[in-house]
Formats: C-alpha cells, structure tokens, sequence
C-alpha cells in the first residue's frame, strides 16, 4: 500500500506545476547571538520562491545552503543502484530515506530550511526528485535531525493541502482524483493521496505536519488549494518587505506562538493557515512517540509488534495503518519465530480492527486501494490467502467489463501486482477491443493470462500503427517464454519494426527461447539476417 511513499510519480515528475510550493523550516539557536542564520534550501520545480528569499535575506546575515542539486544527485544515484540490482536479479530493501538521513548533521543545523516544490503526499516537481511525508516523518524520529526538523522558529508549508484536515473543501475526492490523474500519478498513488485527505486511512497532512515539526511554534501552510509558484512568490515578496528586518523578527518574536498577521495579510483571499507544531504536552504527542517506535530499528521486531498491537486497540487505529503496513512490508509476518509469533497471534485476535478493516475491504468498490487494503489484511492474516485471490480475480472481472480507460488498466495491473490471476482467465474472457489500442495491450501484459491463445492475440498488436501499442504488445509476449512456433514466426515478421525498442524487444524473444526450430530460424533470417547469424 502506497500510502506516503511509495506512490508511483515517474510520470507525475516530468509533469506541468499542480500547484505552486513552498516549504520554510526556520531554527533559531537563541535570542540575540550574532552569528548567521542558515537556510537550507530544498528545490524540486522552480526558483521562484527561492529567489525571493535570496534578495529579502542579506548574505551578511543568512548563509543561503541550497541542497535541490544534492537531492537530486542522491535519488539518481540510489536509482541507479536499485535499476543494477533488479538487472543483477537481487532484491535491495532501504530502509528510510538514507539521503535524507545523511544530511541530518549535528553540525549543520539549519536555522531555515525551505522545500519548493508541489505537493500531493509528498513533495515533487520537474527537477525529478522528491520527499515524501512518510520519509520526513520517519527521519523527524531521528535524534540527528533533531536540528532539521524540531529546532525551528517558523515553518512555511506554502503547498496544496499540507495543513488540510479530514474535512471537505470546495472539491470533491473525485474532483481532486482527477486533478492528480491529470498530472501524471497513476491510479494506485492518486486513490492514496485522496484516501490521505479525504478518508479515515492515515493521519491528516496537518496531523502528520504537525508531528514532524513537533515543538515549533509558528507553522504556516494552505487547508486547500494554494496559489501557484509565482503567484506564492509575489505574496512572500509583499511579507519580506513589510516585515524590514527578518533577522530583528526572528529575535523578538522566539517562541512566539500569535498569529503572523502580515504574513496572514500578504496571503488574503488564499486558504493559508498558521498552526504550532505538536508540543510534548499535548495528549497526542505520545501518537508520535509510537509511530516512532514502529520506525526505531534500534529495538526488537518483537517490542515493535507490541507497540502495533497498542495501535490496533486504540477506536482511531486507521490513521496509523500506513506507519503499520511500512513495517510489515519491511519486516514479513511468515519469517517470524517465538515471541515475535507469539505477539502477532494476540494481534490477529483483535476483533474490532480486524472487523472494521475486513468491512472496509467488502465496502469499497473495485479500486487499487481496496486490494492494498486488502492486502494488508492478508499480511495480518485476518483473511486468508483464498480469500485475497477471490477478491482479486472478482475485482478482475469486473474490470473486464467496464469501459477501457488508464483508471482501468492501471487498478489491474495493481491487482496482478499484488496477487497473480492470469491462470483465472482465458482468451475467451478478454474483449477483441483490448487486443487493439495500447492501454488494452497493457492490462493484457499486467493481467498475463496463462492460455496460450492469447500470445498469438498479442502478435496482432504488433500490426498497430500506434508505436506504444507494438511496444505493449511486444512486452506482453516477452512475458509469455516459452512461445509456440506458430506465435514466434509470426513475431519474426515483426523484426524490421520502425521503432528501435519494439526492435529490439522483440529480438531478444528469440535470443531468450532457445533451441529454434529449423522453421522459426528461417523465418528470422528472411527478416533480420543479422540476428540469425547471432543465433
């Protein structure tokens, strides 16, 4: 279930602004000291706000750390890691976020710390990094980014949504579906993020802020839409100059708590509110001392289950699924041994959350989120592994008969994803439509149906003149070894393709399924002499 994090934003990073973000963590060291304040500055869209900032904060006072090229450099460097790894055939499981942890310095506390970008559970932007809540939350319980997250004076979460509550704004969740659909999250992530604001799973943004800023007094951010970049940028230009001397502000106003007036001026007319980050005094603030402790791999599997088992009983349980369903993804139920067993059977005995979840899984419609949700009760052993295929083949089927759409396709693949069903379907229950358009091609891929008549239903796809449907196609039948003679010669017409990746797709078929008949190489040689002299 990828309720923070691990929401899929290949496309959603490379797609137009969403809205325009900004986020100012400020920490002040003590009244009156002389040296500089640092900024330390996050970039993931635009310069914008940044920019603002750099000409209203005097070098002489601010030393200005900007991090956006560090981000960067780290997330492709642990792309790159993963992308060797999956080629090598090995599985690599991080932990956290370790280039978020790596700049959790006691040495460099910042003073301000800004994160611009656009947020929908996460920050992101066109520069293709990003951070998400479950990450910042997850490193705010780390004593050495005490300084990053917890020493601040002000926090400007200048973003869409990141004070919003649990409430109803002016959109619907399918309105705000289909705002994040239209910029490039895939269905899975987007039922996410909505479920986050909208629905009982998962604690609100302004909940999950608030404990990740925890002790500082003034944190500003929007409980709905928020301007865009440069709009965000005119109305902090109107704040800097109207305060004079930031660097007197932050002196005079240590600790204080009242509200920002000019700031809540500079933004008439938006949905900006000021909060204060949880204080330890606040019956709540012990909800962060346990999420903490499912993230705190300094004690046992066994000590962490307790703390879940706490979660569980409490009639608020929801909000902490996501911190739960990261450590059962992290830490498997089926290696468990002695007393860690012995805990997880007293929690699969907790009959209200198990009924409520279970409920949940039988209410919601067809949709990515219930088989997460279903999955996760699967991992808690509250249904068993029969029933979780019976509700994913039962999802597929209904799929099958809605119109096609990427929604579509994409709360398939998610299906397939977590519970593989092509041995439920044979050619016969596949629509002649699917074989014929690129989205059709890939729930066909996702799906993979075991009965061979479908491979030569996909050798039509590669007749397309839509390059993504051959491409589709061509995936479909890589997925598919071994392949008949029948279904490979006619591939082997294929093997002049415009497209250089349908190409060499649909090579590597035949340098994959070896030994080839006598039939089959001479179908190759007649299309692509070349290959056949590598075979």
């Amino acid at each position: 279930m990828a309720w923070f994090a691990s929401m899929t934003f290949v496309a959603a990073l490379s797609r137009p602004s969403l809205c325009g973000a900004l986020l100012l963590a400020l920490t002040w060291t003590a009244p009156g000291q002389a040296q500089q304040v640092r900024v330390c500055a996050f970039g993931f869209n635009s310069q914008d706000e940044l920019a603002v900032l750099r000409s209203h904060l005097p070098p002489d006072k601010f030393d200005f750390v900007d991090f956006s090229a560090d981000l960067v450099a780290a997330q492709n460097a642990r792309s790159a890691r993963l992308t060797a790894a999956a080629a090598a055939g090995q599985n690599v499981e991080e932990t956290a976020a370790p280039w978020l942890l790596n700049l959790c310095r006691p040495e460099l506390p910042c003073d301000i710390t800004i994160y611009s970008g656009e947020f929908a559970g996460r920050f992101f932007g066109r520069y293709g990094s990003s951070m998400s809540l479950q990450e910042m939350e997850e490193a705010s319980c780390q004593t050495r980014c005490q300084g990053l997250f917890h020493d601040s004076q002000e926090v400007f979460l200048l973003a869409c949504n990141t004070l919003a509550t649990k409430d109803r704004d002016s959109r619907t969740p399918r309105e705000y579906l289909q705002v994040l659909l239209d910029h490039g999250f895939d269905r899975s992530a987007a039922e996410d993020v909505v479920e986050l604001r909208y629905g009982p799973l998962g604690p609100s943004f302004r909940e999950s802020f608030r404990r990740i800023f925890m002790g500082v007094p003034r944190i500003y951010g929007f409980s709905s839409i928020a301007p865009n970049g440069e709009w965000t940028a005119s109305c902090l230009r109107k704040y800097f100059q109207s305060k004079g001397d930031y660097g007197r502000y932050l002196e005079r106003a240590f600790g204080d708590t009242k509200p920002n007036k000019k700031l809540l001026a500079a933004f008439r007319g938006t949905s900006l509110v000021q909060m204060s980050g949880m204080m330890a005094t606040e019956p709540r603030a012990a909800d962060r001392d346990l999420v903490c402790g499912v993230y705190d791999d300094t004690q046992t599997v066994a000590q962490r289950l307790r703390t879940i088992q706490q979660l569980l009983a409490r009639s608020d349980f929801l909000s902490f699924l996501p911190t739960i369903e990261v450590f059962l993804n992290r830490h498997p139920p089926q290696q468990w041994q002695g007393e860690e067993r012995q805990v997880f059977m007293e929690i699969q005995q907790q009959e209200p959350a198990r009924e409520q979840v279970i409920r949940l899984v039988h209410d919601l419609e067809v949709s990515a989120l219930k088989m997460e949700l279903a999955h996760l009760a699967r991992q808690l052993e509250w249904i068993t592994s029969d029933e979780f295929r019976r509700l994913a083949v039962h999802g597929a089927r209904q799929l099958l008969v809605q119109p096609l759409s990427s929604e579509v396709v994409d709360i398939m693949c998610e299906i397939a994803k977590l519970q593989p069903i092509g041995g439920e379907f044979g050619s016969e229950d596949l629509p002649e439509t699917l074989f014929h358009q690129a989205e059709g091609l890939r729930l066909v891929a996702c799906l993979s149906p075991v009965d061979e008549r479908v491979s030569a239903r996909l050798v039509g796809g590669l007749d397309s003149a839509d390059v993504w449907a051959r491409r589709w196609a061509a995936y479909g039948l890589s997925s598919r070894l071994p392949l008949g003679d029948a279904v490979l010669e006619g591939v082997a017409s294929h093997l002049g393709d415009a497209s250089a990746d349908v190409r060499e797709r649909l090579q590597w078929l035949f340098k994959a399924q070896r030994p080839l008949s006598a039939d089959v190489r001479k179908a190759v040689r007649a299309h692509d002499p070349q290959l056949a002299e590598e075979l």
